[in-house]
């Protein structure tokens, strides 16, 4: 079995720790010192392209390009995948974390250009359906979140990331746990690459349940998907109806998720997060605490 990545930032493992009561005190303090941010139609088009646009296959990003594994040379592809792998850690991206903007973003203030790379190999996930969480984020989207689903493949990729930047990604999930699953498998779209253990964030909410089951995004294809799809279109007007009433739309959650998150979170959690899907505590293990 792989060891766990190591994580040393204090604040990140405390994060990780806390139990859910402490970690909703927590995250709505966190909300609360955010404060109001601008709203326009740019902000709703931003947050309605959720998970944003991904190369179709596997890719390094380098000094903030997109090289797809594809156009290398079959030697030098199996050279650069050897090179990522080697000590780096295998973390499952199902959302936007796949996204080449979303990794330029969260790495760009590092110094060391090894600490801008990262390897992003596509392929299937399989025995999980990627569902909408019953939360929007700061940002007016909503994410992802893994649920168990038997006969199920979804489209994912496997970030190979170091300890750095592996807790900075950390320090951006707020609605997550990072763990090992312990039942999906990954099945990698290059023929002889293979992943033993797999890493991701498991969503501490859950993923929103409609119609007495759960719903998937629609965004992220599947093969044997039970569940029923929406776009995010779709689940920002579930969300509004059932939050703010029954002539409430997509915008105006995308509006107060960016001018007054807190409040959104007051108005949701008490109605979706009781019946949210989580992944069964048997599918995987968490970090292990600093206790």
């Amino acid at each position: 079995m792989r060891d766990w990545p190591p994580i040393h930032d204090p604040a990140v493992l405390e994060w990780l720790a806390l139990d859910d009561e402490a970690w909703r005190k927590v995250l709505e303090h966190r909300f609360e010192e955010l404060g109001p941010r601008r709203y326009d139609e740019a902000a709703l088009e931003h947050a309605l392209g959720y998970p944003w646009e991904r190369p179709a296959g596997s890719f390094v990003l380098r000094d903030g390009e997109v090289e797809q594994i594809a156009d290398m040379q079959p030697r030098v592809r199996g050279d650069v995948v050897s090179a990522f792998a080697r000590d780096r850690h295998p973390l499952v991206a199902f959302g936007a974390n796949g996204a080449p903007s979303r990794l330029r973003t969260r790495f760009a203030s590092f110094a060391d250009a090894e600490e801008r790379e990262v390897l992003v190999l596509t392929g299937y996930l399989h025995g999980v359906d990627v569902g909408a969480q019953a939360s929007p984020t700061v940002l007016g989207t909503v994410p992802g979140a893994l649920f168990a689903s038997p006969g199920t493949a979804v489209r994912a990729s496997v970030l190979w990331l170091t300890p750095l930047q592996l807790a900075e990604i950390t320090k951006a999930e707020l609605g997550y746990r990072l763990g090992r699953l312990d039942r999906a498998r990954f099945e990698m779209d290059e023929v002889g690459i293979e992943v033993d253990d797999l890493f991701a964030f498991v969503s501490r909410i859950g993923a929103m349940r409609l119609d007495g089951g759960p719903v998937a995004l629609a965004a992220i294809p599947a093969t044997g998907r039970s569940a029923r799809a929406m776009s995010q279109e779709q689940l920002l007007d579930a969300v509004a109806v059932m939050a703010l009433g029954p002539s409430a739309r997509a915008a105006d959650v995308v509006r107060m998720c960016l001018e007054d998150m807190t409040t959104v979170v007051r108005k949701v959690a008490p109605l979706m997060w009781p019946t949210a899907v989580r992944l069964p505590d048997d599918h995987w293990t968490p970090y292990p605490s600093a206790d």
